[in-house]
């Protein structure tokens, strides 16, 4: 695993994929609590993750799209295959060097609770919370965007896909008013990714919300080993 992670970080930065993408974060996060927090005035850092989280779901697949389907469309992937590696290193070490280089991003935000801090407005649990919240969604859609991009060699398509995805999960929640049936709407509500992720944006650590946050990661990684090994052999 570690071979195939060292490898997946230095390719971000020796194509400049990373640079871009971090820049891109960067620029983003930057504006948004520049225009959301210093220059409106306003102390809440909820409003600053609010926006990350939107912005979140539109800038990760930009990195899954290219980890499986970048293989298949350079022919690559029947080489890794070669390599005295197992799948699950396979598909683990591209998982959390994807991570990383979200992370990496992540880290430079924790600048924007401190000046807040500064400025005389503090929410510990509240910005753990938010934390917490952003690394476990994050965790999920990376996994998700490799599931879809070991079915493709179109990294579009693979984005696309994976915005799709993540679209149902999130609005799951809003078809609920219209579902008379009780059991369907119990169903709906597990699933619902706003009804799981929003109680970390208020400080409160769900245990349920965590638990589903770690089940479909570890699901969608499962399903992307199961297929890629179907596609070893």
């Amino acid at each position: 695993m570690l071979a195939i992670y060292i490898k997946e970080m230095s390719q971000y930065f020796r194509s400049m994929v990373g640079y871009i993408f971090l820049t891109i974060m960067m620029l983003i996060c930057g504006f948004l609590f520049t225009t959301g927090n210093l220059m409106s005035q306003n102390p809440d850092i909820k409003s600053f993750f609010s926006s990350l989280f939107n912005t979140l779901i539109f800038i990760i697949p930009i990195l899954t799209m290219r980890q499986f389907s970048e293989e298949q469309k350079l022919k690559t992937q029947q080489l890794l295959f070669t390599l005295p590696l197992s799948i699950e290193s396979i598909v683990l070490g591209k998982f959390f060097a994807t991570l990383s280089m979200i992370g990496i991003g992540l880290l430079i935000t924790l600048a924007y609770p401190l000046i807040l801090a500064y400025l005389g407005s503090s929410a510990l649990l509240l910005t753990l919370g938010n934390y917490l919240g952003v690394v476990l969604f994050v965790s999920m859609v990376v996994a998700i965007g490799l599931y879809i991009s070991s079915f493709t060699d179109s990294q579009v398509v693979a984005a696309i896909v994976s915005y799709g995805v993540i679209l149902i999960l999130w609005l799951t929640d809003s078809l609920t008013p219209y579902i008379t049936n009780q059991l369907l709407k119990k169903i709906l509500a597990i699933f619902s990714l706003k009804s799981n992720y929003i109680e970390f944006t208020y400080g409160i650590f769900n245990p349920a919300g965590i638990l589903y946050f770690l089940t479909l990661t570890g699901l969608f990684l499962i399903l992307t080993m199961v297929n890629i090994d179907s596609r070893r052999q």
